[in-house]
């Protein structure tokens, strides 16, 4: 007994040691952002207004602020990031872009992260239309551009701050229609009631049969006529998922290439087309017609009024459209009709006409070289001056719409209609006068309605 009694004061000794020497729980130390803010010197539209296509290095030291719009985590953006300002009551936000060599740069930069820009001795330039701030790039032929900033030199331009906001202070939501401005170029967009076009149905985000620089491009449309590529790069993660075939929203960064503005959304999550898709009662997508051909589609209509020239066939990238446009014998004065079947105005309520229209060599806005569309419900097929003809008033590509730049016609309001009637386009222009002799080209016309 008296040796238990020794053992049990031992254990107990050795517990109690035990116990006396485990620590105190030690605190998680509190992770605080240390980055000071700099002092703002100048503005991005300030910049801006200074800034041609040509790279020039900026003399001042000079400091912008600015906002995170991009992110290349999923893989849709690669060594570059899109920054904006804030908007105002007054003013829009003004968009930049900063190529960086160095990836994952989303880690560093977080969407809604303000940062401050040093901008002495960077470049910039317009990059079709758009600002780029960064290094200088001179390529093979001595032609210089701005160019990506060093990974030993990105920290020191590029400063990212302690402020942080949220995505929606910094998204603007907009009409596809609105889209179509040089001011919203490297700005976080949200387009509303929009869908994929029916090509694009079924189809992958990245194929390799839509290869285009290493992206795929996919037009989103609208029930204006309004289309808009939607590029996705081969990297991004979301590159071989199906394209939804819903009508809904889509929000990206904005950009352009030439003359095609592009959306680049971030992730599959900035795309939300769960609602019903809009299909059209009528669609005409000119897709079967032979390029420089005369048009001879199936109800429709083709006749020469004046002159000797009809609306032929064009295809562009394989895209199929009608054009007219002057080539062999001119004469002085040219007037084509291309008019649609009959459509059933008695099947559907509240129907609006849709359609995309383009110019080439237009030297002038002027009625004796113009395209113009009119609708009529007692056209007998053959005499176009025997018809009543009731002249509507689309959106239309003028003088100063980039050649070749498909532009949508608007919602044309046609629920007043009944029974069955034609929709005709008419070119009128001149082949002798050279200030009159511009050509114009339509696609897709569509008619939507409700049941």
């Amino acid at each position: 007994m008296n040796i238990m009694f020794k053992n049990t004061i031992v254990v107990l000794s050795f517990l109690l040691i035990f116990v006396g020497c485990v620590p105190e729980e030690t605190a998680t130390p509190e992770l605080k952002c240390s980055q000071p803010d700099i002092a703002v010197t100048t503005s991005v539209a300030k910049v801006l207004t200074q800034t041609t296509a040509t790279a020039t290095q900026f003399q001042y030291d000079d400091v912008v602020e600015a906002y995170v719009v991009s992110s290349d985590e999923g893989g849709n953006f690669f060594k570059s990031i899109s920054f904006q300002t804030l908007a105002t009551a007054n003013t829009a936000p003004q968009g930049f872009s900063i190529p960086i060599d160095v990836s994952n740069l989303y880690i560093e930069y977080r969407v809604g992260t303000k940062v401050y820009v040093k901008l002495k001795d960077l470049y910039t330039d317009l990059y079709f239309g758009g600002l780029r701030i960064g290094g200088l790039y001179v390529n093979a032929f001595n032609q210089g551009g701005v160019g990506r900033l060093s990974q030993n030199d990105y920290k020191k331009i590029v400063n990212a701050s302690c402020t942080q906001i949220q995505e929606e202070a910094l998204v603007r939501k907009m009409s596809l229609q609105e889209v179509f401005n040089d001011a919203n170029l490297n700005t976080l967009i949200e387009i509303k009631e929009v869908q994929f076009a029916e090509e694009a149905i079924g189809r992958s985000f990245f194929e390799e049969t839509n290869n285009v620089g290493g992206a795929s491009n996919w037009n989103i449309v609208d029930k204006s006529g309004n289309q808009l590529y939607v590029r996705t790069s081969s990297f991004a993660d979301f590159a071989a998922q199906k394209i939804p075939e819903g009508n809904g929203t889509i929000r990206g960064i904005l950009t352009k290439f030439g003359d095609d503005y592009q959306l680049l959304p971030r992730s599959v999550k900035d795309i939300v087309m769960t609602g019903k898709r809009a299909i059209p009662f009528f669609n005409q997508d000119f897709k079967t017609v032979v390029d420089r051909s005369v048009i001879s589609l199936p109800g429709w209509a083709n006749i020469v009024q004046n002159g000797s020239l009809a609306w032929r066939g064009g295809v562009s990238s394989g895209n199929g459209y009608a054009e007219f446009y002057f080539s062999g014998t001119r004469v002085l004065n040219n007037t084509a009709w291309l008019i649609s079947p009959k459509i059933d105005m008695d099947v559907y309520t509240k129907e609006i006409l849709t359609f995309r229209a383009a110019q080439h060599h237009l030297d002038v806005d002027s009625p004796l070289n113009a395209l113009e569309v009119y609708l009529s419900s007692d056209f007998n097929g053959v005499n176009v001056t025997t018809a009543t003809w009731t002249k509507l008033n689309p959106k239309l590509p003028t003088q100063a719409t980039p050649w070749n730049l498909f532009i949508g016609s608007g919602p044309i309001d046609l629920s007043a209609y009944q029974g069955k009637i034609n929709i005709a386009f008419k070119f009128v222009g001149s082949g002798r006068n050279l200030a009159l002799d511009g050509s114009f080209m339509v696609d897709d016309v569509q008619l939507y309605g409700e049941k």
